[in-house]
């Protein structure tokens, strides 16, 4: 299975820079599925995240987010906002900070109750992103 670690993310696109079949495996990790969205947590100031469309292993400090009551899309558009990001950087320790599990499970986000305006919000999102890509 791939192996998805922090070096393999571009910092603040969700991308990956380089192609995980030709990476030597071996570690251990957290699984995931397609859809997942992984979540960098040590300095989350440095915006690791990844909404993968293939299974695999995350290396580190992760977290692996599978949407239950809203659409995967939205959630990984979500972890993006400053809101989510201030609190994420709200973080413990000096040297390696993380972000806080309790304090963002404790957080309310507005999310709308209907999933097609969820697919529609992320989906809107995502085509804005590939046309600010194509411009740069």
């Amino acid at each position: 299975m791939p192996q998805v670690e922090y070096e393999d993310i571009v910092s603040g696109e969700g991308t990956l820079n380089k192609d995980l079949r030709d990476k030597e495996g071996g570690k251990t990790g957290i699984k995931f599925y397609a859809g997942d969205v992984l979540y960098g947590k040590l300095r989350p100031y440095l915006m690791n995240w990844l909404y993968p469309q293939f299974n695999g292993v995350a290396v580190g400090d992760f977290w692996v987010l599978r949407a239950t009551e809203c659409d995967s899309s939205f959630l990984y558009r979500l972890i993006q906002t400053n809101s989510f990001q201030r609190l994420a950087n709200v973080s413990s320790g000096s040297k390696m900070p993380r972000a806080d599990w309790n304090l963002i499970s404790q957080s309310f986000f507005a999310v709308p109750a209907d999933h097609a305006e969820q697919k529609a919000i992320a989906k809107s999102l995502a085509e804005l992103d590939s046309l600010i890509t194509l411009h740069q």
